[in-house]
């Protein structure tokens, strides 16, 4: 899993059938310290976050898992947004 910032959203047309009710989302990989990388990708939006919200994000095999993308071509999904951070003592 990864941690990310929504950045942006992707709007597409011409897409199969089974995309067409999905929001797809730009996200900004974050560290572990919550500091951008640099890196971005597209994550399905399984629980219904919005823009600047941090999320958590599941790759390969498990993001098709959820509810929203079980039999769904995609190989990011978005599963939790992180509402505050915890900081080690």
């Amino acid at each position: 899993m990864d941690i990310g910032k929504i950045v942006g959203s992707i709007t597409s047309v011409a897409k199969i059938e089974e995309l067409k009710p999905l929001t797809l989302y730009l996200v900004h990989l974050l560290d572990s310290e919550f500091n951008n990388t640099g890196n971005y990708m597209v994550a399905v939006d399984t629980i219904g976050v919005g823009y600047g919200d941090i999320i958590l994000i599941t790759t390969g095999s498990a993001a098709k898992m959820t509810a929203v993308t079980r039999d769904v071509p995609v190989d990011t999904s978005i599963v939790a947004r992180i509402d505050t951070e915890k900081e080690e003592s």
